[in-house]
């Protein structure tokens, strides 16, 4: 490769990580500085310091509940979801039938479904159950994931067909099979199928705001939004603080998760 090509690659990347960068940036030095200075433009760019802000925004609701409601559905929907999509990848890529590929091609499709286009059938049934403005609306609808199944199983067809093998003449049966030498291996694909759960529970906004009606089991993303209706007025400062409240527990878990990513696109699910 000529230095540049090499050159314009990295100014291309560059640029892309300002562009996704710079709202972040916004958020957090909008949140430190003054009501004067956030309504001007280059006047945020460089934050004061002004911390009185987060106090302004803590104050204002019980965030700390929010936070480990959010935490607390997220963990939850988390680890059913993948659950279900790890036991339905193995059946569909080393338990195959004739109807395994209509099967992967039927959870497919549920990618390109809406969610809008099955909100209300999804809400008379949680209605109906009894399960309005509870944990488990939030929870058991997302408990499994198309999205994930595919992913999984494309690493799963990924893994050399020699470890069945091998695992086969050892005695090995699926359940030792899947535990023991599937899931060691795809510790990476595993971790960023988690991630992906996990943003789009604490993302979630529009069905926890229509299946919960108090603060005990709102998420932290629908209490933002009840500030928001409850302020008088809009402070840009004081919002900005509390939306940086609710993007940091995302932010550190992702730098800690980072690796695990990095590895999960420059591998093919195969350790070391």
């Amino acid at each position: 490769m000529s230095k540049g090509a090499r050159l314009l690659i990295y100014l291309f990347l560059i640029m892309s990580a300002i562009i996704t960068l710079f709202p972040i940036w916004w958020i957090f030095a909008t949140s430190l500085e003054t009501s004067v200075r956030a309504y001007s433009f280059p006047g945020a760019l460089i934050p004061q310091g002004v911390i009185s802000n987060y106090k302004v925004a803590w104050g204002m609701a019980p965030w700390l509940h929010f936070l480990f409601n959010s935490l607390g559905i997220g963990i939850a929907t988390t680890i059913l979801a993948l659950l279900t999509s790890v036991l339905a990848a193995y059946a569909l890529v080393y338990l195959p039938g004739r109807f395994s590929k209509y099967i992967l091609a039927m959870i497919l499709a549920t990618m390109m479904i809406p969610f809008y286009s099955i909100l209300v059938p999804v809400y008379l049934i949680i209605r109906d159950l009894g399960w309005m403005n509870s944990y488990a609306a939030q929870i058991i609808p997302f408990a499994a994931n198309g999205f994930s199944v595919f992913m999984l199983v494309q690493f799963m067809r990924a893994l050399p067909k020699e470890l069945r093998d091998a695992a086969k003449i050892d005695g090995v049966g699926n359940w030792g099979y899947l535990w023991k030498i599937v899931i060691p291996n795809l510790i990476p694909a595993l971790a960023t199928v988690s991630i992906y759960l996990f943003l789009l529970s604490w993302n979630s906004f529009l069905w926890p705001l229509l299946v919960t009606t108090g603060p005990s089991v709102q998420p932290i993303q629908v209490g933002l939004a009840n500030y928001l209706s409850t302020a008088n007025g809009t402070n840009w400062t004081v919002l900005s603080a509390a939306a940086a409240i609710t993007t940091l527990p995302v932010l550190i878990l992702y730098i800690i998760a980072q690796r695990q990513i990095v590895e999960s696109v420059s591998h093919t699910g195969i350790k070391g």
